[in-house]
């Protein structure tokens, strides 16, 4: 893991239980901002973060290292910091880079992690800065800032990820619980908008 700094650090991020579609609500102020450079997996269609020096951990096979490819869109993530609606508790994976819903009481799957279960705290190596997950939101097509963005993403309840389903036939779509497709079931439609696009402040 390479070393972040401090901003990169609070907003470094990424579920699992019915509780992915439920609890969503929305804040007083308008989003402002997000952080980019997430993108989806072209083999497992997993979200992940693509800033940081590892591709993680991919379940789909090994290919070149056995981690995460993006060739695609960059979606920008908002943190709790930029306000506005969403549903709170997804974090990031500090093993495997992908974003997960923290807010249930369910198993979580992570082809990377030691224990295999999702964590919003890396490897300690002496001397170097622990990885630690900001807090992210996710807009919801009925609690979102404005209208637009892509409403494809969906929550795994098998493994707590959030997936990319638009598209979903031209790759494997592997799940790391089970080795089978992504599940569908519970999950809301999460928004997400690419990077450089206009946002309509939000209101009541």
């Amino acid at each position: 893991m390479t070393n972040i700094n401090r901003r990169t650090a609070l907003r470094l991020a990424a579920g699992t239980s019915i509780a992915a579609i439920s609890g969503l609500g929305a804040t007083a102020a308008p989003a402002h901002a997000a952080q980019h450079l997430w993108g989806t997996c072209t083999r497992c269609r997993i979200l992940w973060f693509t800033g940081n020096d590892t591709r993680g951990g991919c379940p789909s096979g090994n290919i070149f290292d056995g981690g995460h490819h993006f060739v695609g869109i960059d979606w920008v993530v908002k943190t709790v910091e930029d306000g506005g609606a969403g549903q709170h508790h997804w974090r990031w994976c500090a093993w495997c880079q992908v974003l997960w819903f923290n807010g249930g009481t369910g198993e979580t799957a992570c082809p990377s992690s030691p224990i295999g279960m999702h964590s919003a705290i890396g490897q300690v190596v002496v001397g170097q800065p622990i990885p630690t997950s900001g807090h992210y939101v996710l807009e919801d097509i009925d609690h979102r800032d404005a209208p637009g963005g892509n409403p494809d993403f969906r929550w795994c309840f098998k493994c707590s990820g959030l997936w990319d389903s638009s598209n979903s036939l031209y790759t494997r779509n592997v799940c790391p619980r089970d080795h089978q497709p992504h599940s569908l079931s519970g999950s809301g439609h999460y928004v997400l908008r690419p990077f450089g696009s206009t946002r309509v402040p939000w209101s009541s």
